[in-house]
């Protein structure tokens, strides 16, 4: 029997297929952490916090970051409603995230309500910076809006690995190889008030750019030394 990609059959099995063999892919690679002790005391309280990547990056910098502290709170991330969205969030379930489905285009607003219902709840939240469609790695402002709502710190994340495969997607997304070392590099925590609206937000949306594409870069430059 020839499967198609589309075949009900397969799009209920891949995604089982696909968390099991993430998780083993993942877990022969060998991270390092760098992070900053006050941020490290921040996300060690317990407190939950939303933490933003780049597109490139998806759940690696969190699940390793997960990995260091157990003890942190659950976290409940988002993806995008499309049939890609929905194999990826399948795949968090499988790597111990709850999934909110939504994205600029579609169900946003009402996705960023049932996170930020999670976070009254003591869950943390993972939101992608630029979005499902990009531009890569220009920030959105769908993490400003939720960090507004609830009043949490918005952490920063990146890895950069020894080797990896770069696809040539939108993204420029970022495979590392089975036995790279890896390094999470997590940001200083970035607060938006209730009162930043308008320019204030967007100066908020800069800040944010900024500290990723930081991170980004410290990432590449770490092991262009080695």
């Amino acid at each position: 029997m020839k499967l198609r990609w589309d075949h009900p059959l397969w799009r209920r099995l891949a995604p089982a297929l696909a968390k099991n063999l993430a998780r083993a892919y993942l877990s022969s690679c060998f991270p390092d952490l760098s992070i900053d002790p006050a941020t490290k005391d921040l996300i060690l309280t317990g407190r939950p916090v939303i933490y933003t990547v780049w597109h490139c990056h998806l759940l690696y910098p969190l699940y390793y970051l997960r990995r260091y502290y157990p003890q942190l709170p659950p976290t409940v991330v988002m993806a995008s409603p499309s049939r890609d969205g929905e194999f990826i969030g399948e795949v968090a379930r499988g790597l111990g995230f709850t999934v909110c489905f939504g994205s600029r285009r579609k169900g946003g607003v009402q996705a960023l309500k049932q996170m930020a219902e999670y976070f009254r709840q003591g869950y943390s939240c993972g939101l992608i910076a630029d979005g499902s469609r990009g531009p890569a790695r220009l920030a959105q402002k769908g993490p400003l809006y939720l960090a507004r709502e609830t009043g949490a710190p918005l952490v920063p994340l990146a890895v950069a690995s020894s080797r990896r495969i770069t696809f040539n997607t939108w993204d420029r997304f970022e495979l590392p190889l089975p036995l790279s070392s890896l390094l999470v590099l997590v940001g200083d925590p970035l607060s938006v008030r209730l009162e930043d609206r308008g320019g204030l937000l967007e100066a908020r949306r800069l800040e944010l750019e900024r500290s990723l594409n930081l991170l980004f870069d410290q990432g590449r430059r770490y092991f262009s030394k080695k």
